[in-house]
């Protein structure tokens, strides 16, 4: 199961079910280059934010709710929580335990409106305002800085979204 907690408590709340409650968890981690003033640093950070993955049964549900910055479980109104099917958690570690760098990209993001960088292509450095979604993953980008508007069509894994 999928549980979310507080902004940046990921490791802590990991932890404390690990070590209180005894359960299996998995904090899907991957290594990134983070900028301060003075320097370059690799910080290791959490592949999904505010998400961790806990192996148990639904008699635990109680517990693990009461764990310190356990936020809710991952869950829809027609099937109740997600259960994650240990196919997907082993892609996960492949995924993490790999080298190459990865970008978790938010659908919901991918949005009329939202401000994008270009990361591949021939337009790799470009920044524009995502214009109109269309059929089958392509978005239309308005590149800004000019008094035209200009829109290409893009696959959504050439775009960053800038926060």
């Amino acid at each position: 199961m999928a549980a979310y907690t507080s902004p940046r408590a990921e490791k802590t709340v990991t932890l404390r079910i690990a070590q209180e409650l005894g359960l299996e968890t998995y904090l899907p981690l991957h290594h990134m280059l983070r900028k301060w003033s003075d320097r370059m640093k690799s910080v290791e950070v959490p592949l999904i934010p505010s998400y961790t993955f806990i192996k148990m049964r639904e008699c635990d549900l109680w517990n693990v709710r009461d764990i310190y910055g356990i936020c809710g479980f991952v869950s829809f109104p027609s099937t109740g929580i997600a259960v994650i099917p240990e196919q997907d958690i082993a892609n996960l570690r492949q995924l993490a335990d790999s080298d190459r760098e990865i970008y978790i990209h938010n659908a919901d993001m991918l949005r009329y409106g939202a401000h994008v960088r270009i990361v591949a292509g021939e337009f790799q450095g470009m920044e524009g305002t995502i214009v109109k979604n269309v059929q089958e993953g392509n978005f239309s980008v308005k590149i800004g800085g000019l008094n035209v508007r200009l829109v290409v069509k893009l696959e959504p894994d050439v775009l960053q979204v800038i926060p």
